[in-house]
């Protein structure tokens, strides 16, 4: 029996001993603890976050959610919510995190797991920032580049990944061209429909709506600027202009390059629609700039000019292409960029008789062009390559005289029978119809550019011999340089315009120089010899015959030994020489008109720097009557109407005297300024120099 008992007690002992290492083994005694902490969503780094992101925290096992989310805090604060994950537990903000902003995540000692078992030790604080505004790591082309190639792409390279529709749509690029972007993870390359132009800057703009994939946008727009590479050879100059309307029929069309062209390719090159028969010539347009060099020779041809053989339809739209294959003369690999444009011609007239003439570059080339005296039917009349400098018509209007570098031609009033009066080696300027329509007074220079004075031409129907009638004051060479609707720097007429005027009888002639020198000549052959008459007087424009005074009107002012003594006011001139001033009319400029009814018409200079407007003188009235320019503009070049009712005038920029002879104003149109109401009503928006025909 003891035995037995000994055998139980021992048995107890070690069920007792066992219960013990069961309990210490397998029963739960350790605190749970953080693993880690992570982003859902990093932005290139463990502790930088997107702005729409969850907090992961991963535990050592399983806890007790309520003891872990009751000692949570994020700082900021931030709202949200927990998700469970096995022993992971997910925070998700409720809404996204503001960018570029520090938050530390905490979880206070004390939470559970399962079992009970509390965590001694906080999670110290675990820190992170959101991330700021994109940024753009880098652009190529950089900002500022030169000579970029015409097929080149632009890559634009992201801190981050991007929301690409938000990024296209926020690029643009001035001059326009289409692109469609290919993306590559956190870079996107433009590929463009058509090459780039050469020699062209463009600016890059992507806008602040570009936004990365946690819709945060750019801080600021990113502005870049490059320049493509120049063409080896560009076209300068085209004729007509692109989108001219109104262009004359007997046009030529022309392109001019900045080198010279090898003719072969040039040819090629060359296409018009609707289809035209004619000449394609590679040339050097001849002008007055340089005349001691004579004709250019062929190897510095630098033009392609297309000559229609029959004149071309009217109202009709051209449009003219160049193929990219026109070559550089001395560099076939040199090639011009292609290009395309149109022009649209107008309807000749067959009677110039109350139309308007002006001088107007709106084909590329300052021609003389014809409108109704409503501004309606503008079409273009001389069709020269280089500028018209000045002109005049005839009595009936049924002819023009034309200045164009140097050379003075005829043409009718319906653009045909043009006829060049200047002999070769000389340049002509300033033609004047003398009143019987038969000669002309021209301003004369040889080919060395010395002075010869001005000269009576006769007209190839008229008999007799061209004459000299003053050896001095022709205006110099290079009428060319005068570009735009050729407007000079003063308030009265380039040398180059016509500066004559001649009295109803064609016996005495009032001509102001290129010095601003008026002299009186006899045109008579009988008094052929009698010299010219030097008046004290300086100016800047033509004078006109005034019935009223019976003496040449012009607007000048008086010297002495060549020094000016006062300001600019309106003056008679006698046959005689004499000279009056005519009182009141002080700050008179410019070319005078004298109207049918007698009238006389002058442009007026403000005093103390105002704009300078319209004077006119009533043939009844010894007062001058005053027109007011609009602000910000001078009225200049006064011409009536057959009526005398209208004055043709045209409108410019304000003029400040401190801008005088340095930059010529700006052309604001022609106007027609009723005499009654005062009140001026815009004809056209460009164009000078307009004058009613009969």
């Amino acid at each position: 029996m003891r035995r037995l008992i000994s055998l139980v007690s021992i048995l107890v002992a070690l069920v007792a001993l066992a219960l013990v290492l069961y309990n210490a083994t397998l029963v739960d005694r350790r605190a749970p603890s953080v693993v880690q902490v992570s982003l859902s969503a990093p932005a290139g780094d463990d502790r930088i976050a997107q702005t729409i992101t969850a907090i992961d925290i991963e535990f050592s096992e399983p806890v007790d959610p309520a003891t872990v989310e009751a000692r949570f805090s994020i700082e900021p604060y931030v709202a949200g919510s927990f998700a469970w994950d096995g022993t992971t537990a997910i925070f998700t903000p409720s809404a996204k995190l503001p960018g570029d902003t520090e938050f530390s995540v905490q979880i206070e000692a004390g939470y559970a797991d399962l079992v009970g078992n509390i965590a001694d030790l906080p999670l110290e604080p675990w820190i992170f920032r959101t991330v700021g505004p994109p940024a753009v790591v880098a652009v190529v082309p950089g900002d500022g580049v030169t000579g970029v190639a015409v097929d080149s792409v632009v890559d634009i390279e992201f801190d981050r990944l991007m929301d690409t529709a938000s990024v296209e749509a926020a690029i643009r690029l001035d001059p326009p061209v289409p692109f469609r972007a290919s993306w590559s993870g956190e870079s996107v390359r433009l590929l463009f429909d058509t090459p780039f132009r050469f020699g062209t800057t463009y600016t890059l703009t992507l806008g602040a709506g570009a936004a990365d994939t946690g819709g945060n946008r750019l801080r600021e727009p990113l502005v870049v600027h490059f320049s493509t590479v120049a063409a080896a050879l560009s076209a300068t100059e085209i004729v007509p202009a692109d989108r001219s309307s109104g262009v004359g029929v007997r046009t030529p069309v022309a392109i001019r390059f900045d080198a010279p062209i090898d003719p072969d390719t040039a040819r090629a090159a060359f296409r018009i629609t609707p289809s035209v028969g004619g000449d394609v010539r590679i040339v050097s347009i001849a002008d007055d700039l340089a005349p001691s060099g004579g004709s250019p020779s062929e190897g510095e041809a630098d033009t392609i000019l297309f000559v229609p053989d029959a004149p071309l339809a009217p109202h009709t739209t051209y449009a003219v292409t160049l193929e990219p294959i026109v070559a550089r003369r001395d560099d076939p690999a040199a090639v011009a960029a292609g290009r395309s444009w149109t022009f649209t011609t107008g309807s000749p007239t067959s009677s110039g008789q109350n139309h308007v003439a002006f001088l107007s570059a709106r084909s590329g080339v300052r021609n003389v062009w014809l409108m109704n005296p409503d501004g309606t039917s503008p079409h273009q009349l001389t069709t020269e390559l280089v500028p018209v400098s000045g002109f005049d018509a005839t009595g009936d209007g049924s002819l023009v005289a034309y200045s164009a570098g140097g050379i003075v031609s005829l043409i009718g009033i319906d653009g045909e029978g043009v006829v060049r009066l200047t002999d070769d080696g000389l340049f002509e300027y300033a033609p004047v119809f003398t009143p019987d329509d038969g000669s002309l007074i021209v301003g004369r220079r040889d080919a060395a550019d010395s002075d010869l004075g001005y000269w009576l031409v006769p007209l190839p129907d008229t008999p007799g011999e061209a004459r000299q009638l003053v050896e001095r004051g022709a205006p110099p060479v290079g009428s060319a340089a005068l570009g735009g609707d050729g407007i000079g720097t003063t308030d009265g007429l380039p040398a180059w315009m016509p500066r004559s005027a001649i009295d109803p009888t064609g016996a005495t002639a009032l001509i102001v120089t290129a010095s601003g020198e008026p002299i009186l000549v006899n045109l008579s052959l009988d008094t052929a010899g009698t010299p010219p008459i030097a008046v004290e007087l300086l100016a800047d424009a033509a004078a006109a015959w005034s019935p009223r005074h019976g003496a040449f009107v012009v607007a000048a002012a008086p010297t002495r030994a060549g020094a000016v003594t006062a300001g600019t006011s309106l003056w008679t001139i006698e046959a005689s020489g004499a000279a009056a001033e005519i009182p009141g009319t002080g700050g008179a400029v410019g070319p005078v008109g004298v109207g049918p009814d007698g009238g006389i018409a002058v442009t007026v200079r403000g005093a103390a720097g105002r704009a300078a407007g319209i004077g006119v003188l009533p043939f009844d009235s010894t007062a001058l009557t005053r027109y007011d320019a609009a602000n910000g503009f001078d009225d200049r070049w006064p011409a009536f109407s057959p009526d005398s009712a209208t004055l043709l005038i045209g409108r410019t920029s304000f003029m400040r005297p401190e801008d005088a002879d340095e930059r010529p104003p700006a052309a604001n149109g022609i106007w027609a300024l009723d005499r009654g109401s005062g009140i001026a009503r815009q004809l056209s928006t460009d164009g000078v120099y307009a004058r009613w025909l009969p």
